[in-house]
């Protein structure tokens, strides 16, 4: 593989599962996506996997990443039938595939699934139905640890900055740069995050409700 040194010129892209239990919403695969030169991540939960359904969920991750030059799978029908082809075509992007029986060609994405579900199952240990909803603050978590290939986080690889997210804080409370009645490690902290966070949501809207 060329080294690659545009954000997003190159992207890798997999689907995770059928992942069992399946969400209390239905959703029973991860469509995951990396790109080659940040390692920047980008996943998404999907209740089914024909290639509609990938196509859509693919170009609401351009919508938001920019469309890239190149994506590389394996020859999942999902992402080398017809209907994707047009898609390809229409954005202009060249397809690449994996080589069969031999997975390790997309390992750059293979490597990632297998930190996210390590992560999720973590997570969700006593809610194993509601791992839908914590792939967002996952992925905010994974972004700012430096990687080994690179030295540095995708988010520093991608904006140029470091951002503050969940790592930081949590870095911020273990050196007490800030004053925290107790230390909580990391799946602890997201998962509290998640809640508060949709918590203050709940209430932002009931206010918005009775205003108006």
């Amino acid at each position: 593989m060329p080294l690659i040194d545009s954000p997003f010129k190159r992207v890798a892209v997999d689907l995770v599962g059928p992942i069992s239990p399946p969400s209390e919403d239905g959703h029973r695969y991860i469509l995951t996506l990396v790109d080659y030169a940040t390692r920047y991540p980008e996943a998404v939960p999907l209740k089914k996997i024909d290639t509609p359904t990938v196509a859509e969920a693919l170009v609401d991750m351009f919508s938001r990443l920019g469309i890239p030059e190149e994506i590389l799978s394996d020859r999942g029908t999902q992402f080398i039938s017809d209907c994707m082809e047009e898609v390809n075509r229409l954005l202009s992007i060249h397809r690449l595939t994996t080589t069969p029986y031999h997975p390790m060609c997309n390992g750059l994405v293979e490597k990632f699934n297998g930190t996210l579900k390590s992560m999720l199952k973590k997570l969700c240990a006593e809610q194993p139905r509601s791992w839908n909803r914590y792939i967002n603050a996952l992925l905010f978590a994974y972004r700012e640890v430096p990687q080994d290939s690179t030295g540095f986080s995708p988010f520093e690889l991608l904006y140029g900055r470091t951002v503050r997210g969940p790592m930081h804080i949590l870095k911020e409370l273990w050196t007490k740069e800030v004053d925290a009645p107790e230390v909580k490690n990391s799946y602890q902290y997201v998962f509290e995050l998640r809640e508060k966070l949709e918590d203050t949501l709940r209430m932002a809207r009931e206010e918005w409700s009775r205003m108006y």
